[in-house]
């Protein structure tokens, strides 16, 4: 397990204190696995000790262990994209890329429940449908997902809004952002730019806002709900199996618990297919 995962494991039982040592830690990733404890503690502002706690909290036996795994975390993101590649070429030796594949997702998708249960996926379910609209957030790979999003809710008769383009059109498309708004946003690794602002601006109207990721567990200002799961491999290939579960699940959870809403504007998108067929 490495100290990604812990941080993501154990994210419900971490103090304030704990949040800000590990903010300092993201923010220096290259700085943070050459520091002592109490050189952590002392930039994060925090009691010497705070340090340690923090190590046993995550399921260290102290510090040292905890530094660690920074240093290996370190040295995986310093691997490109083909390096990662090259690792994963090698370390599957003569089993098939299918099934490694296959190994892999099935893998992944089994442990899905040990970090979204079904009452979380039945809360972001019931705040996307009392949103009076869905302001839908994803860069990169995560667009993909977005995108299904967008469409599927739309199908639902859900007001949304898909936040493409740069910086200056997500800024013209949230004017209207009101506090019974939604932002649904999905992203993995890294922050995509945009992603903070955003935040900072559903909160500031009063908005709520719900984050579909793997690891992105400390951003500031933070989401009001966040469901996280890993994606496999980080070393590796990691796909869009995982998150596309959990947003299949919400999709599905939001018709099943409120049919009502949807299944009449399924029934009228239906007429209005044939009528344009």
């Amino acid at each position: 397990m490495t100290f990604t995962d812990r941080v993501q494991e154990q994210r419900s039982r971490l103090t304030q204190g704990d949040r800000t040592l590990l903010d300092e830690i993201l923010a220096h990733p290259s700085e943070a696995p050459l520091w002592r404890g109490e050189d952590l503690a002392r930039r994060a502002g925090v009691h010497p000790a705070a340090a340690t706690r923090l190590a046993q909290r995550l399921g260290y036996g102290g510090y040292l262990q905890l530094r660690e795994d920074l240093r290996a975390d370190h040295n995986r993101r310093l691997l490109g994209s083909g390096d990662r590649f090259r690792t994963e070429r090698r370390d599957r030796g003569e089993q098939g890329t299918l099934d490694a594949l296959v190994d892999s997702e099935l893998h992944s998708l089994a442990a899905i429940a040990r970090h979204v249960e079904q009452r979380q996926i039945d809360d972001a379910a019931d705040r996307i449908v009392a949103a009076r609209r869905v302001f839908v957030f994803g860069r990169g790979n995560a667009t993909i997902l977005a995108e299904l999003l967008d469409r599927r809710l739309r199908r639902f008769g859900i007001p949304t809004v898909n936040l493409t383009g740069s910086g200056r059109d997500v800024a013209e498309r949230i004017v209207p952002m009101q506090e019974d708004d939604l932002l649904l946003a999905v992203a993995f690794r890294r922050a995509p730019r945009d992603l903070g602002p955003l935040l900072g601006h559903t909160r500031a109207v009063g908005a709520t806002s719900l984050l579909v990721t793997d690891t992105l567990h400390l951003l500031e200002p933070a989401p009001s709900v966040v469901l996280s799961a890993p994606r496999g491999d980080q070393q590796g290939f990691a796909s869009l199996a995982v998150p596309m579960t959990i947003v299949n699940a919400i999709v599905l959870a939001s018709a099943q618990r409120h049919p009502d809403v949807t299944l009449p504007a399924l029934d009228r998108l239906d007429d209005l297919l044939t009528t344009f067929d």
